[in-house]
Order: structure tokens, then sequence, then C-alpha cells
């Protein structure tokens, strides 16, 4: 099925023989088709990857790293990609050359015209690009000033910032999970078995700034939307630290072992990021040919044995412990099947629902494994999806959105310790504070959302400040010439 999205690109593509139709020569026409088949091709990328034209989410994955690390794990895709590319600038040539012969000016400027307008409403793709310009060129400032334009005046630096210890932590996020997948109680059946056992929000929105996965990680540690001013499509590659407090901080003050577990941590920066939060990063590099190659670095099955792994480390240390896992098999568009599980997973399942069900397998073992081991008795444990699934198109897809499409959060932790009650709407942002205090760590750290009254849209908020917490987060980065001058 074609995605309504996809029509919107048909405009872009008219452009290009509509305005090379104004020129005789071979040599202008051909860059200007060349240059409106880009943008099409780029958008229709878009649409398959992430849902939606392209916006601030894919302009930050569009480096030469990650595009070449997409291409050897996309290679379809990309064949693809590449061969629509090569049709479209052949086609729209011979259609320059009939328009030339067959219109008038006037009927082309008319039909200019009609392109520009058709594609310029809200959220479309003009308007995404104009955010995209909107948030990287915002100014840097001092870090103090630039939270006192979002009302953060009482802000706890760094080195003011005061915690005490509580219970272990191990968070676990989950690769485009979303709710819709606990639809399936055959392919979910452990995660349906805990949103009924333990606490359970179902109505948690997605918000802009928080909608892949580095950037929700950045939100979830930090509180703060991973919207960055720079003009660079690799934000805060260059930063040693940054100035926001952020999970870490509170955990290592409070004296807890912290790691992250993940694959292929070079992708989309991610692992740089943690390691600016402090947290050592864990994955496939640290067991070297212990496990089998997978596109990411590591399967979801791989990540939770790790997981157990280190666990058993770090409980017998005095220190409590806070672990963070990101799963990865269930990425968009179609997940990566790790053959493996073909003897666990029932046969009925294929594509995504079995790369699904794979993941709620191993995703049990391990939360059976902390209950078996009476780790919960002083552990918590979080389990959300990191985004919603990405792409449009697909069977996946079209299954979630028969349904409000929404994230979750399932922990061990009470309605009472988390100051939170399920029956309410809770943001990405307020993910830290719930953290903490399901934890029942005493800090005077404060988030952006501890500023917000209860009954704020913080979707609309972020929305409406994307440009000021863009200047925030740019201000936070730490350089490595400011660690020289501390």
């Amino acid at each position: 099925m074609i995605p309504f999205s996809a029509w919107f690109v048909l405009p872009i593509l008219l452009l290009a023989p509509l305005l090379a139709a104004f020129f005789k020569q071979k040599k202008i026409q051909i860059p200007i088709i060349v240059f409106f088949t880009v943008i099409s091709v780029t958008e229709l990328v878009s649409i398959y990857f992430s849902g939606g034209f392209v916006d601030y989410q894919f302009y930050v994955n569009l480096n030469l790293h990650d595009i070449f690390a997409g291409l050897f794990i996309f290679k379809l895709q990309a064949a693809l990609a590449i061969g629509s590319f090569v049709v479209l600038v052949c086609l729209l040539y011979l259609l320059t050359r009939l328009l030339r012969r067959k219109t008038n000016i006037f009927f082309r400027c008319t039909l200019i015209v009609i392109a520009i307008a058709s594609i310029s409403y809200k959220d479309g793709p003009i308007n995404k690009l104009y955010q995209i310009w909107q948030i990287t060129t915002v100014s840097r400032t001092d870090f103090v000033p630039a939270l006192e334009q979002l009302g953060m005046t009482d802000y706890v630096m760094k080195a003011d910032l005061q915690a005490s210890k509580g219970k272990n932590i191990v968070v676990i996020s989950l690769e485009s999970f979303e709710r819709g997948f606990l639809a399936n109680f055959g392919v979910t059946p452990n995660l349906n078995r805990l949103s009924y056992k333990y606490t359970f929000f179902d109505h948690i929105p997605m918000t802009m700034g928080s909608s892949w996965t580095t950037a929700s990680m950045y939100t979830y540690m930090t509180g703060m939307p991973f919207l960055v001013g720079g003009l660079t499509t690799s934000p805060l590659t260059g930063a040693q630290k940054t100035q926001l407090v952020s999970i870490g901080d509170v955990l290592h003050k409070a004296g807890y072992q912290t790691g992250y577990i993940m694959g292929n941590p070079h992708f989309a920066g991610m692992g740089h990021i943690i390691s600016m939060f402090g947290i050592s990063v864990i994955s496939e590099a640290d067991y070297p040919n212990a496990y089998p190659e997978a596109p990411f670095g590591l399967y979801d099955r791989d990540i939770f044995d790790i997981a157990k792994l280190e666990v058993e480390k770090m409980r017998t240390a005095k220190q409590p412990f806070a672990l963070f896992i990101s799963t990865v098999s269930t990425h968009a568009p179609d997940g990566f099947a790790d053959e493996r599980m073909t003897q666990i997973i029932n046969n009925k399942y294929t594509g995504m629902d079995f790369v699904a069900a794979s993941l709620d397998h191993s995703l049990g073992q391990f939360i059976n494994y902390l209950e078996k081991e009476k780790l919960l008795a002083n552990t918590v444990f979080y389990i959300f999806p990191d985004h919603l699934m990405m792409g449009a198109g697909t069977k996946t897809i079209e299954q979630l959105s028969e349904r409000s499409r929404q994230l979750y959060l399932m922990t061990n932790a009470t309605e009472e310790q988390l100051k939170a009650q399920t029956n309410h709407i809770i943001y990405q942002i307020d993910l830290p504070r719930l953290i903490l205090n399901g934890a029942q760590i005493k800090t005077n750290a404060r988030f952006l959302t501890d500023y917000l009254g209860k009954d704020t849209d913080k979707q609309s908020f972020i929305q409406h400040y994307k440009n000021t917490i863009a200047t925030i987060n740019y201000s936070a980065e730490v350089l490595p010439d400011d660690v020289k001058q501390e």
C-alpha cells in the first residue's frame, strides 16, 4: 500500500521538468532534474523509514557515517532508492523535452505555483524544512541564561548536586516496540503478563525530539528532548560533556555502578552521548567472538544474555547498580530475525511477528531471572519502547495503526513510589523523574518536567518551545577547549 504522504512528493517531482523546460541547454536542464530528484527520493526514503517528510530526526541521521552503515544494513532498500533515482532522472528528462515542445510559459508557471502551494501546508515538506532551519540556526549562549529562557531559574548545577542511594535500577528500552504489539497476546505473552502483574502506564504520547533511539535515550537521561542547535548532522559529537544534569550524574553522586548495554555503539553516535553522561558502554566489543554477527552488533537474545552476566558482576559489589539496556532486533521496517530462535518461537509467526515474539521471549527470560534470583526485592525495573515503529506502507504499520498508537511504561515500582497515577498521561520527559522516584533515590536534581504543571500538555509545550530547547542543549555542550580551561 502506498502511504498517503508519498503522493505529496509528486509536486516536488513535477517541479523538476517544469523548471528545466525554461532552458534549452541540456547542461542546465540535467542539474535541475537531478537536484529535484535527489530531494524527491530523499523524501520517499524518509517516508519509508520514519513515516513522514524529511524533518529534524531525518536531518541528524544524514551524516556520512550513518549513511554508509545504513547502506550495508538495508541493502535492498538502498538498491531500490538508487534504481528509482536513475529511472526518475531519465523519465523527468523526457518529460522536460515534452513540456518544452507542447506547453507555453503561462501554463508551466501556473503548474509551478500549484505545485509549490500543494506542499506548503502545515507539517508539509516545506514546513518541515523550515523547522530544521529554526532549530539548527539558534545561537549558543551561556548555559544559565539559556535555562532562564524556559523559566528554569533554580536549576541545580552539577557542582551543587546531592543524591543518596536507593534501590538497584534496570532500565530496558525496547526498539520500536509500541503499545500495539501488546494487542497480539500470542506474540507477547511475557509483556502482557508483566503489564497485568506490575504497574502499567499505557498512555504515553511520543513527542518531538524523542522519536528515534538516540533522542529517546537522551530524553530519558536528561529530561530534555534531543533538539540541538548547530548546523551539523551529528549533534554533540564534538562535545565531551553536557552541563545538563542527567540520571548518570545523580547515580554517580549516590555511589552507583552504571553500565549501558547495546549493540553497535558507533551507530548514530549513541555510544558517545552515553559516555557524556559518565556511563560505560557495554557492547559486542566487550565480548569478542562470543556471539554471532548481527546487523546492529548484537541480537536481542544476546543483549539479554550479556545483561544477566553484567548483573551477576554488579550484584556482588557493595555498591548499588544501575543497568541500562537497549534492544535493537525489532528495528523498522522488517526487523532482524535471529535464526536460532526458530527452535523456540512457534513457526506460525513470520516477519516482524517472529522478531517481536523473539524479543518478548528473551525479555521474559531476563525478568524471570531477576524474579527467581529474588533481585526484585531491591531492584526496580522499567520497560518502555524507545519510540513508535517507524515507516509507512508496511504490514506492521498497517496493523499498528488499527488502534491509537502510544508508548507505555511497565515497572515493579508502585504508583505511590513513582508519585504518578496510571490513569494519567505521562510523557517521555517525565521518565528521569519517574526512574529516580521509583528507585527511591533522594536528590535535589531538577528536570524540565519539574517546572511544568501537572495539567500541561507537554507535547504542545515542546513543539512551541523547540527553539528554546535547542538553545539549551546547544549551550550545555562542554567542548574540548572548555575542558582544558577548567
